[in-house]
């Protein structure tokens, strides 16, 4: 009798609902102020609020990138493993092979959308506070229009280019970890193919080998965060058929608590000055054991970090339950737009109320020469609430985006995918992003 894997996966879009905004905040919060880098203010002061172990993830974007790298491998086997458990591999090859080429155009079109529309902004001098900001980060991914009207249509035919060619989008620079996303994608799709016939142990055998390689090859984005989304997945599996267990119940709950709780104080190792508090200090010394010499180690714990959380979640039932909760799984939806319209966002709307109403400080040379300086931005109750503002806005946009733009993208990819299988179709107007 073949195994019933029917199982509630709604809490994956849940965690990915909380990542994406996770994202943001740490792209705004880290920008306003990048001593948050650091695991306190200075090497003899005590650690803000968000510069605390656990509460960090708020800022901590590398971790919450990884999570992202993580629900790849989960979510892109979750259909195939099920089938291949239940031995119907006639099924299951025609679906990755379908996923597999789906994949592209459903990644390459939106990104395409968001880059066109963030060139628009540039040459409309909607990134203008930005650059005029004291906010390094701001200024640092908001590019100057071009000179003419020919040189801009080039310089955005380039960027659609140079994302997937180089990693490098001038005019959406958060959009350099979309290659390694596509990469990711279709390193999960080979793997999946070449352990197509393999039993469940063999496949978490090459996964282990793989992570090894991956560990040691010192990949820490793609594999050592691939490598155990997809195993745990057979992990998922494995519970359907699993027999009761005598360990327990609330041993095996303090157990996994504990492993959630470690993986969320290691996912939030910091980018830099990690010796100023002791918890980050001892990470620091055993990362430079374990991890292959030049290493980043806040990617390479923040891999290991978010793998352990991963887990945690797994088999911890009721935090399954709180992250399906309706409201967190429509985060789950518009995450995908949600992360490519975050950064023209804050650079045009964000900056316009964090510095509208900001006068410049100006200050005079010793020949009289008069400089203007940069604006300053708003703190305090005020910064509180524009941030009350912006993210309802921003979600709001994410709606928007998903309902008009990503789903006629979507449906584009989908007509290209059926001209190209040969079958008899026509585009219709709805299809096509206006």
């Amino acid at each position: 009798m073949k195994p019933n894997h029917q199982r509630d996966v709604r809490w994956v879009e849940g965690l990915r609902g909380i990542t994406a905004l996770l994202i943001v905040t740490g792209h705004i919060f880290m920008a306003l102020d990048d001593r948050l880098a650091s695991p306190a203010r200075s090497e003899d002061s005590l650690p803000s609020p968000f510069q605390l172990p656990i509460v960090r993830l708020v800022i901590s974007g590398r971790a919450s990138l990884s999570i992202f790298f993580l629900l790849t491998g989960f979510v892109n086997s979750l259909s195939f493993l099920k089938q291949v458990r239940a031995a119907n591999q006639h099924a299951a090859l025609p679906g990755l092979a379908k996923s597999s080429f789906r994949r592209i155009g459903r990644m390459m079109l939106p990104a395409a959308a968001a880059t066109s529309v963030s060139w628009g902004l540039c040459h409309l001098g909607a990134y203008r506070l930005a650059k005029r900001g004291e906010v390094a980060w701001f200024r640092d991914i908001s590019p100057t229009p071009k000179s003419s009207f020919t040189a801009a249509v080039w310089d955005l035919l380039r960027n659609l280019w140079t994302t997937w060619a180089k990693s490098s989008n001038e005019y959406d620079q958060v959009q350099w970890n979309l290659f390694f996303l596509l990469k990711a994608s279709l390193i999960v799709y080979t793997t999946l193919l070449m352990t197509t016939f393999v039993t469940p142990r063999a496949r978490k055998i090459c996964l282990i080998l793989y992570y090894i390689y991956g560990w040691m090859s010192n990949d820490v984005l793609i594999a050592m965060n691939v490598c155990p989304g997809m195993f745990i997945v057979e992990l998922f599996y494995d519970q359907a058929d699993a027999k009761p267990t005598t360990v327990s119940p609330s041993l095996r709950r303090a157990v996994l608590i504990l492993v959630l709780v470690a993986g969320m104080i290691i996912a939030g190792y910091p980018e830099k000055n990690a010796e100023w508090c002791l918890w980050s200090k001892y990470l620091k010394v055993l990362g430079a054991k374990i991890f292959v010499p030049g290493a980043e180690l806040s990617r390479a714990w923040g891999s290991v970090g978010t793998s352990l959380m991963l887990l945690g979640i797994l088999y911890l039932p009721p935090l399954q339950a709180s992250l399906s909760h309706p409201f967190l799984v429509w985060m789950g939806k518009v995450s995908f737009s949600i992360f490519l319209i975050h950064s023209f966002l804050i650079r045009s709307v964000f900056c316009w109320m964090l510095y509208g109403y900001s006068v410049p400080v100006e200050t005079t040379g010793e020949d009289g020469t008069i400089h203007v300086g940069k604006l300053p931005p708003a703190k305090g109750i005020n910064l509180l609430i524009i941030c009350c503002i912006f993210f309802p806005l921003l979600y709001f946009m994410g709606y928007l985006w998903t309902a008009h733009v990503e789903s006629r993208c979507t449906e584009l990819a989908q007509w290209l995918e059926d001209r190209m299988a040969g079958k008899d179709t026509h585009l219709d107007r709805a299809a096509i992003p206006k």
